[in-house]
């Protein structure tokens, strides 16, 4: 049994989103308020972070998970990799290094933009803390183990995952022909769906409808949403078994 907790599922930005506010969404209504996108997947021996928010101090905080063992991430972007410097109290915690997993590309990436936390400084004060795992197409990370498979982001390539009858592809605006087929048979999909606009980078609204419409998980949460996404507008127009993720929001497969 997996459980997986939405630590963040707002765009790059967040909402509310800097200069311009709310947006569409709805300022009372709590579940608008979302940090940038993040997820934790455990078991009961394994709790395994997927990407590393700029937010992730307070979402570790608030949704109770100090425990990290492994850090997946999907690709090089700022508001996936920023956390990084939030796992430092984590290792002072354990005392063990924290192992960081990704496709080769992404890993150099995060290296060079933070050589620091990787490399040994020569004083006992700055030890690096982090421990790079590159993977190819299958993962092992304690006892979750699954597949992860190229997206196209527009720009470049993020990477999805597949653990069982469970996916999360986040930042993504389409996929191959093969690596699309990967998605059937889900019972639980968290997918990147920015706006309701079409845009280079990011599927919108009728993009994920159509692909739940021909892949069809048992159910669906929406995830990487911007200000355009207003969370009880979405929940009374879109099919009963899709969602508007919220920060905090708990899935059990």
């Amino acid at each position: 049994m997996l459980k997986v907790t939405i630590l963040g599922c707002g765009a790059s930005g967040g909402v509310p989103l800097l200069k311009y506010g709310w947006g569409q969404c709805d300022p009372n209504n709590p579940k608008n308020r979302r940090t940038r996108s993040s997820i934790m997947i455990e078991t009961e021996k394994t709790k395994l972070l997927v990407d590393m928010s700029p937010d992730l101090r307070q979402q570790l905080l608030r949704f109770g998970s100090s425990q990290v063992d492994g850090v997946f991430v999907t690709h090089e972007h700022y508001d996936h990799t920023n956390g990084i410097n939030e796992l430092r109290p984590v290792y002072f915690g354990t005392g063990k290094s924290l192992q960081i997993y990704a496709k080769d590309y992404v890993m150099r990436s995060i290296q060079k933009m933070f050589y620091y936390v990787f490399e040994d400084s020569g004083r006992d004060l700055y030890k690096p803390y982090v421990e790079a795992n590159v993977v190819e197409d299958e993962f092992v990370i304690g006892d979750i183990s699954g597949i992860c498979f190229e997206q196209n982001h527009g720009y470049l390539k993020s990477t999805g995952l597949r653990i069982g009858d469970f996916a999360y592809t986040t930042d993504v605006v389409s996929f191959e022909k093969d690596t699309f087929e990967k998605l059937r048979g889900l019972d639980t999909w968290i997918v990147g769906c920015l706006s309701r606009d079409k845009k280079p980078t990011h599927a919108n609204l009728d993009t994920v409808l159509q692909w739940v419409c021909e892949l069809k998980p048992r159910q669906t949460y929406l995830t990487h949403m911007s200000v355009d996404l207003d969370h009880d507008s979405l929940r009374a127009n879109l099919p009963q078994n899709i969602f508007p993720a919220y920060d905090g929001l708990q899935v059990t497969i």
